[in-house]
């Protein structure tokens, strides 16, 4: 009873934590959402849950007792889990939309990971915790990893191309700025050039600031 009770407790927590960071991702700074990261650590953690929860069932069948007193608890402990792999999946969908453009963002196929955690869900509420359901989830989670290796990659990408143009170094841009100060007092040299200078003096000058500006 006693780690029944723990389970209880522990799943509890998972839930609160988990609505929580839900919370925190959608207010404050840009309203990001959460990322895929977060997702991944969550699934890990309901994935314990579950294979703590099947080694729980296992034992008190093995014990033969406890069942009937044990019933409701571990019903409510199990609509708990479906709720987490219910939150997670839709967070999920939500970056499906908006980040991954339903499946053209190159993250991945997030709609299939979706559609297992349905399945996760139904055997949840059933109360269903089979070997199969336990390997669907370690393939949740892989899936969940390399849509966040994708998502890194995507972000390292971008930021590369925000910083290409602050990357030049020091002395070409000293050079740079040297020149167009020059180009702009050429121009303006040949603007007050008097009206009287005919057209063979005014293309000399152009000619010799040319030649300046090659050296």
């Amino acid at each position: 009873m006693t780690s029944m009770n723990n389970l209880a407790l522990m799943l509890s927590e998972a839930l609160e934590q988990m609505q929580k960071m839900m919370n925190k991702g959608g207010k404050g700074g840009k309203g990001k959402q959460q990322s895929i990261s977060q997702l991944a650590k969550m699934q890990q953690q309901l994935n314990q849950n579950m294979q703590k929860a099947r080694e729980q069932m296992q034992q008190q069948g093995n014990q033969g007792k406890g069942q009937q007193g044990n019933s409701g608890n571990m019903s409510e402990q199990f609509a708990k889990m479906a709720r987490q792999q219910q939150m997670i999946r839709q967070a999920l969908q939500q970056i499906d939309r908006d980040e991954n453009k339903d499946g053209t963002g190159g993250l991945g196929n997030l709609d299939k990971i979706s559609k297992e955690m349905e399945q996760t869900e139904r055997d949840l509420v059933n109360r269903k915790i089979t070997d199969d359901a336990l390997k669907r989830q370690q393939q949740i989670q892989t899936r969940l990893l390399e849509a966040e290796k994708a998502e890194q990659q995507r972000d390292q990408d971008q930021q590369r191309e925000s910083n290409a143009g602050k990357d030049l170094p020091p002395g070409y841009i000293k050079a740079l700025q040297g020149y167009q100060q020059q180009k702009a007092k050429q121009t303006e040299q040949i603007r007050t050039v008097s009206p009287a200078l005919n057209l063979y003096y005014k293309q000399k000058i152009k000619s010799y600031f040319d030649q300046l500006n090659a050296k």
